[in-house]
């Protein structure tokens, strides 16, 4: 893990025997607690944001999609309105 400084600070609070793992688990893999903890959770929270950036499509859900992108239905009212609202650009400061 980098030596950078921090400045954020998180607590958490756990059990004992939770505690008692990780240390241990930290020990044997060479790191303190603290480090332990963040890599542990940095890459759990990539995979997370990752996961959640891509969609995955059946082979049937692929060519429905290519189905609804080649003949869009009529717009309903309901996009019509929200087309007609204007762009949020217009507000930015």
């Amino acid at each position: 893990m980098p030596t950078t400084l921090r400045q954020a600070r998180m607590e958490l609070r756990t059990s004992e025997s939770m505690k008692e793992l990780l240390v241990k688990a930290a020990s044997l893999d060479g790191m303190d607690l603290t480090a332990f903890v963040l890599v542990s959770a940095i890459e759990r929270a990539r995979q997370v944001v990752k996961d959640h950036a891509n969609i995955n499509l059946s082979n049937q859900g692929q060519l429905n999609l290519v189905q609804a992108l080649r003949n869009p239905g009529q717009p309903t009212p309901a996009m019509k309105e929200l087309m007609a609202l204007p762009a949020l650009e217009k507000f930015d400061a």
